[in-house]
């Protein structure tokens, strides 16, 4: 066989290899859920624990409910950095250390037509363990402040 043939049978290969580590190491997973009590109020939270809902979150949404919002569960305490690619919705974004305990709260409105560069980043004063976004103003209608305490169940 000629060379050619050969340098094509080895791309192709290379290829599907590349493609099949992809899909194992980053495979989407639908995310879990669970119910947590915020303020006076029950919220549904999707959990996002994984690299990949991670870094997708609520990003491509176009709605969500008043009482759902997600949880993000990082691995170890640091100092969290969030933005808003992709977001289609207003969002709170609320920083929390692994006792619990808030350190930051943003409203954070979409940025549709900005660079990577250009977009806000929102980023915790503190090392945190968890994130929670809910629907724009919601951390204000509960009346969290900085050094609440949200006692998270999971």
């Amino acid at each position: 066989m000629p060379k050619t043939t050969y340098l094509i049978i080895f791309i192709i290969l290379s290829l599907l290899i590349y493609l099949s580590i992809k899909l194992i190491i980053f495979k989407p997973s639908s995310p879990k859920s669970t119910t947590q009590k915020i303020g006076s109020e029950i919220f549904n939270l999707q959990i996002a624990d994984t690299p990949y809902l991670l870094a997708k979150g609520l990003s491509g949404r176009t709605e969500l409910c008043p009482s759902c919002g997600m949880l993000f569960i990082f691995k170890s305490e640091s100092i969290q950095t969030f933005w808003m690619k992709d977001t289609l919705i207003p969002l709170d974004i609320i920083f929390i250390k692994e006792s619990g305990e808030i350190t930051d709260i943003y409203t954070a409105s979409p940025e549709i037509g900005k660079s990577d560069f250009q977009l806000t980043l929102y980023k915790s004063s503190e090392p945190t363990k968890y994130v929670i976004e809910l629907s724009a103003d919601t951390a204000s209608k509960l009346n969290l402040k900085i050094r609440d305490y949200i006692k998270l169940s999971i």
